[in-house]
């Protein structure tokens, strides 16, 4: 029993690093995510979806590119997730998204700690938890389709624990050759594993002044994958425009990439990137022992600023905040070089100073990069997420009307986000395709909120208990920290400061959640909604008022509390008058279509608040 307790503190430090991880997602997924197909997602409907609906689906459309990208697994997972659930959820996409996502997370932080001498994990988890938790890549979080940067890094770090440490031929070895091959059929970017193992390679033959056997066939195994990822690339004219242009535009984008989070601000590259560089120095040196762990570090690192150069060609004009996307590669970098300074302060701590102090430097370099880090995802709170939210909203009632009445004119309007919408109605009128798609994109009968797919249900109520997920998970986080800050099992006061360091941090945590526990996404979105609706009543803009007051009323009527968030803002009885007033703007009009549509709209939220 003895020998099981170190496995299940290691087990359980995972599952709070998971907990908190989801949780958190799930909280952005649930204030900021929309039921609508977005973007990318009206292409993938239209090249993967319509054909398998319609009967003629072939093994082209799986490999098909997408942009330069070949997403096999991003359609296969889509694909499973459609056929099992029984109807295309994106919320649903982006909560299994969270769970991939964090299962990654959780993947790294064992990685860390094995590497690192086992030692310590509920340190690891603190700091690996704040490139996960924090929104600054929440572009992801609430895009159903991106499942590919997931998938992507997975195989990624899969790829260089197999092929980057194991001996050729073993079934590690093997299983990461694996990873790196179907890797290519995960991003584009895929293909920068093998290069980074290759690049491994290359440095282990320096130190040992000789390219041994085993490392010359892992070499020359990483750089065939990425010379096949080559041969695989596509591209397409519309990319050269976010292109590099001169070597110039490119090292400035590397250097603000590499600053990351601080890309305002590219001087910071050299506080970010200092620990790998020492790293690298003493890794060369005869007298440094910790090869395995600096060679994880620095292979980790060379991925991470493969990723980075890859950006900062092929996207030079597309890394902020607007794209933030991306930003889940360009953490690795210093994601890397935190726990570098943790191998560095175990070599540069003397021997007469307390256990503890090896914890202090590795602490305050991971506090300026968190600080930078949730500075960034304030910004893309700010930002991005708020338009966000504000384009899905009117998107979505557009699509409603539209699946209603059949008029393309609710798509055609400038104010509709729409990046193509010709294909978006084309979509939607696909007899074949309605059979899948979310019930706000059918006609009428169904609405936001009837989502029976088998999937659906589950991943809703998961949704509903975010606060439950993230409380539960902070709850195990401390009880672990406090089990560790008050462990007699051993005299080693390296174990106790950490278990006080992650305690603290676990309180400060609980004590912002807690006051933030009542979430109300409907509340919110009823507010957003009355919103817009004045803001279109001041513009004469009468068609989108009467669409955003009646939304308004029926989120009212389906969810009571809504109401309350929304009490600053004029009562049901204003709300609903305005919406008349709007409907019999459109009717001077003489546009009767759209009059009725907005009446049977009306009347129907109406009746549910009486």
């Amino acid at each position: 029993m003895k020998a099981n307790l170190p496995r299940l503190r290691l087990v359980l430090w995972l599952f709070a690093l998971f907990l908190v991880i989801l949780g958190a997602k799930l909280w952005v997924i649930q204030l900021y995510g929309s039921w609508l197909p977005v973007w990318d997602q009206w292409d993938e409907a239209d090249q993967f979806f319509r054909p398998w609906m319609e009967g003629h689906l072939t093994w082209h459309d799986w490999f098909a590119p997408h942009n330069e990208h070949r997403i096999f697994f991003t359609r296969l997972l889509d694909f499973l997730v459609i056929s099992l659930n029984g109807q295309w959820d994106t919320l649903l996409q982006m909560t299994v998204n969270a769970i991939l996502h964090a299962g990654y997370a959780c993947a790294l932080a064992y990685c860390f700690w094995d590497f690192l001498g086992r030692k310590n994990i509920g340190l690891i988890c603190l700091l690996v938890a704040p490139f996960f938790v924090l929104p600054f890549a929440a572009e992801n979080t609430i895009r159903g389709f991106d499942s590919q940067q997931y998938f992507m890094a997975i195989g990624s770090l899969v790829t260089l624990v197999g092929l980057g440490f194991a001996p050729p031929r073993s079934c590690w070895w093997w299983l990461g050759l694996l990873a790196a091959i179907l890797n290519l059929f995960t991003m584009a970017s895929g293909l920068l594993a093998p290069l980074a193992v290759a690049g491994l390679m290359g440095l282990r033959a320096l130190r040992e002044k000789k390219l041994s056997r085993a490392n010359g066939v892992t070499l020359v195994t990483g750089l065939a994958v990425f010379a096949l990822g080559l041969a695989m690339g596509a591209s397409l004219p519309a990319d050269r425009s976010l292109q590099a242009r001169t070597l110039t535009d490119f090292t400035t984008v590397l250097a603000r990439n590499l600053a990351w989070p601080f890309l305002d601000q590219p001087a910071m590259i050299v506080v970010v990137c200092l620990p790998l560089v020492v790293l690298l120095v003493l890794y060369f040196r005869p007298d440094f022992l910790e090869h395995r762990a600096a060679e994880f570090l620095l292979g980790f690192g060379l991925w991470g600023l493969s990723q980075s150069a890859a950006l900062a060609y092929g996207r030079a004009n597309y890394i902020d905040a607007q794209g933030s996307r991306y930003l889940d590669t360009l953490c690795i970098v210093a994601l890397a070089s935190v726990f570098g300074m943790v191998l560095l302060s175990k070599r540069f701590t003397p021997v007469r100073f307390p256990g503890w102090t090896a914890w202090g430097l590795p602490l305050a370099f991971a506090g300026v990069i968190s600080f930078g880090t949730w500075q960034l995802s304030q910004q893309t709170v700010d930002f991005f997420l708020a338009s966000v939210k504000v384009d899905d909203l009117i998107e979505e009632e557009s699509v409603r009307a539209f699946a209603a009445t059949g008029d393309g004119r609710w798509l055609q309007d400038k104010l509709v986000p729409l990046p193509n919408p010709a294909l978006t109605m084309a979509m939607l009128r696909n007899q074949k395709l309605s059979a899948i798609m979310p019930p706000l994109c059918r006609p009428p009968g169904s609405h936001l909120n009837e989502a029976h797919g088998r999937l659906s249900v589950v991943a809703r109520a998961l949704r509903e208990q975010v606060t439950g997920v993230l409380l539960a998970g902070l709850a195990l986080f401390i009880c672990l920290s406090l089990l560790d800050a008050t462990s007699q099992r051993d005299n080693f006061p390296g174990r106790r400061f950490a278990g006080m360091t992650c305690l603290l941090a676990g309180l400060l945590a609980l004590v912002w959640v807690w006051p933030n526990r009542n979430l109300d996404s409907a509340g919110r979105d009823c507010e957003l909604h009355r919103t817009l609706g004045f803001h279109f009543m001041a513009r004469r803009d009468y068609k989108q008022a009467a669409l955003q007051f009646t939304a308004a009323l029926r989120l009212q009527a389906n969810e009571p509390e809504a109401g309350n968030a929304a009490a600053k803002i004029p009562g049901p009885l204003q709300t609903f008058t305005l919406a008349q007033q709007s409907i019999a703007h459109v009717a001077a009009g003489g546009d009767s279509n759209l009059d009725g549509f907005l009446n049977e709209n009306l009347t129907t939220a109406g009746g549910r608040l009486k």
